[in-house]
């Protein structure tokens, strides 16, 4: 098929938004529970699992700590889809934030419609979808896909409203803002207020807007907003003794103005908005400077979209907090901008069309394959996953598996999940840096649990530790799974699993 028939199709003449519709749902929702959880994964399944275990969804835990660090609204979204199919596992834990990358590429598309056409709402949407860093985070657990759902749902119903906006849309508007706060923080209204502020900026129309029904129309969301931190309050009976809007302003206001962690050099978006851009950041810059030189000849819906993007980034460089994935907010309209350049200027727009549409190609298959069919294949293959399974039946030929106590000696987070434990397991750590210094001896002083020996007890841990263990549990047997013969792909040998099962029991 010709190169003009097949941009026709996604975002010209012939294209629909159920094609960017079905190609989402096929690179997002492929094999999407078949990688392990990764990293900060586990907070929300140990979170949800603590809600379960203590019957208790009001309050957040992570292992024995209280964790109201973050809103309640993106476990509940767990909570609620373990309720529903019976099953707690990484389908489950992903599917919200899956789902939230729908809505982005929905809101994305409609932003661009309102603003111009329907071929730059289509075009900027399948550059969203062909971004590396927007399709690994809607297959991640997390708050910040949720974030970024409601965030761009919140501009593109202001801009679907704003000509006749009355009280409901007003509503309706500040609604979505406070239940995107319910899932990260605060900064799921700074996206949408940043987007009108600009907007009433360039189209002078203040006036328009800022009137008693406003102010009126904060109210219902208020009181959503505010709702979940009662309940927290009145229900703790002085146990939780947390203040979950004080966790709040720690988390946002404070952390702004006076970071206590990821305190990023001032350059680290300079860096990090190209990376998360990729591999339209090789068109977003030809069109930063396009947009500097003629700013002023250009339309306001176009001003709109560049002053947002140098608004946001400067709003998050500013801060004294900057982590690299903090400026995912950024990039559905950092994507606008691009895609509004792509378009733009007759005499070059096809080259620049063709080059789209390589790039676009390219850029899916890749993702498909190693964001949904390598890891799928990878994790069939290894992993703490197969680890579980194989000890959960060995542990089980002695006795059953609920009949075992857990002692994780500084074992991957992880496996709580994968082996159903309680996230009250007791676990004893050892500093990452100082992993490769452990003796017998030290190990000894740091896990006293090894002089107690308690019966019925497996102790799960990495390999590493495996012979200096050995010494301090001669009754017990060390049980580890061989991998395939292309090992060498797995993960390092010295953090595999091993577990210590007793010899007696």
């Amino acid at each position: 098929m010709h190169a003009s028939n097949i941009i026709a199709m996604l975002w010209g003449p012939k294209a629909k938004f159920r094609y960017l519709l079905l190609a989402s749902f096929l690179i997002i929702f492929t094999c999407l529970g078949s990688r392990e959880i990764w990293t900060q994964e586990h907070r929300w399944a140990d979170i949800v699992s603590a809600m379960f275990l203590r019957n208790d969804f009001l309050h957040p835990y992570l292992g024995e700590h209280r964790y109201y660090d973050k809103p309640l609204l993106s476990y509940w979204l767990i909570v609620l889809l373990v309720k529903i199919t019976g099953y707690f596992n990484t389908w489950a834990l992903r599917l919200p934030s899956a789902c939230a990358a729908l809505i982005t590429l929905w809101s994305t598309y409609q932003i661009g419609k309102t603003l111009s056409n329907k071929p730059l709402g289509l075009l900027a949407g399948w550059l969203l979808l062909t971004t590396f860093y927007f399709v690994f985070w809607a297959r991640v657990s997390s708050a910040d896909m949720l974030n970024l759902a409601g965030s761009t749902l919140a501009v593109a119903w202001y801009f679907i409203k704003r000509e006749q906006a009355g009280f409901l849309d007003y509503t309706i508007f500040f609604i979505i803002i406070g239940l995107t706060c319910l899932c990260k923080g605060l900064i799921g209204a700074v996206v949408p207020l940043f987007a009108v502020l600009i907007d009433m900026m360039v189209n002078n129309t203040y006036k328009q807007h800022i009137k008693p029904i406003l102010f009126l129309s904060l109210i219902p969301a208020l009181l959503i907003y505010l709702a979940p931190f009662a309940a927290s309050a009145y229900f703790d009976n002085d146990v939780y003794n947390q203040n979950g809007l004080y966790l709040v302003y720690r988390e946002n206001i404070l952390r702004f103005f006076k970071p206590f962690d990821h305190q990023g050099p001032i350059y680290t978006y300079f860096v990090y908005l190209p990376v998360y851009l990729l591999p339209w950041a090789f068109f977003f810059i030809p069109a930063v400077a396009s947009f500097i030189v003629k700013s002023k000849t250009l339309n306001k819906n176009a001003r709109w979209m560049g002053y947002m993007v140098f608004a946001l980034f400067l709003f998050f460089t500013l801060s004294g907090s900057r982590r690299s994935y903090y400026v995912l907010p950024i990039v559905p309209f950092a994507l606008l901008f691009t895609a509004d350049w792509i378009l733009s200027e007759p005499i070059s727009q096809v080259i620049r069309k063709k080059w789209t549409l390589y790039t676009l190609t390219a850029s899916f298959i890749l993702l498909f394959l190693a964001v949904d069919l390598l890891p799928a294949w990878y994790y069939s293959q290894f992993g703490v996953h197969r680890f579980s399974a194989a000890l959960k039946h060995n542990a089980a030929q002695i006795k059953s598996w609920e009949s075992w106590n857990v002692v994780m000696l500084d074992a991957e987070s992880k496996l709580n999940f994968y082996l159903d434990l309680a996230p009250t397991v007791r676990n004893y750590g050892v500093r990452p840096t100082q992993r490769q210094l452990q003796t017998s001896e030290t190990l000894m002083l740091a896990w006293p649990i090894l002089k107690e020996k308690p019966s019925n007890t497996i102790f799960i841990t990495r390999k590493i530790y495996a012979s200096a263990l050995q010494k301090h549990l001669p009754d017990y047997t060390l049980f580890e799974i061989t991998y395939p013969h292309y090992a060498f792909l797995s993960l390092s040998e010295s953090n595999t699993p091993v577990a210590f099962i007793p010899k007696n029991e």
